[in-house]
């Protein structure tokens, strides 16, 4: 009888080894991690990557870069035989300058008013540019010269109010 103790112990011993195991290998499970999440599931911080610039577009000071900001948008498209600025009428604030040289030559425009200046110096014939300005109340004068006429020059008036 004192054998079948023993060999009633050494299972119950076994068990409960077993039971203790696997009872350890869960709560090392259940450790919290230590390793960094892949960057695309870390939490939003407010702040995004920079942004890579993209040709044509002002990065002078106060100006802004990121077109997508841009409450309005104006077109200006210079053509051999017409200067045409829509709408001619905006609003202060970010203002996205979609500029399209349509002629067969290549023009300067330029953008002057009470706030910031802008120039496209020598825009290639079929080429277009995109600029975004924080605009001021006032009138802004823009103008396009064609490179081999400059005597030529057009001139359309942007106004800005509220």
């Amino acid at each position: 009888m004192d054998r079948n103790r023993m060999i009633a112990r050494n299972g119950v011993a076994h068990a409960a080894t077993f039971v203790l195991a696997i009872a350890f290998a869960g709560l090392v499970g259940c450790e919290p991690q230590t390793r960094e999440p892949p960057v695309d599931q870390l939490p939003a911080t407010g702040a995004e990557p920079a942004a890579e610039v993209a040709p044509g577009v002002d990065t002078a000071p106060g100006t802004e870069t990121n077109t997508t900001t841009a409450q309005q948008v104006v077109t200006i498209r210079v053509s051999d035989d017409a200067l045409v600025v829509e709408p001619t009428t905006v609003r202060p604030g970010a203002t996205t300058f979609r500029v399209t040289n349509a002629s067969s030559a290549p023009y300067d425009i330029d953008i002057d008013g009470p706030g910031p200046d802008r120039e496209f110096e020598n825009l290639p014939a079929g080429e277009s540019r995109e600029v975004t300005m924080t605009l001021h109340a006032g009138t802004y004068e823009i103008e396009a010269n064609e490179e081999r006429e400059p005597d030529r020059e057009r001139q359309v008036f942007l106004t800005v109010r509220e």
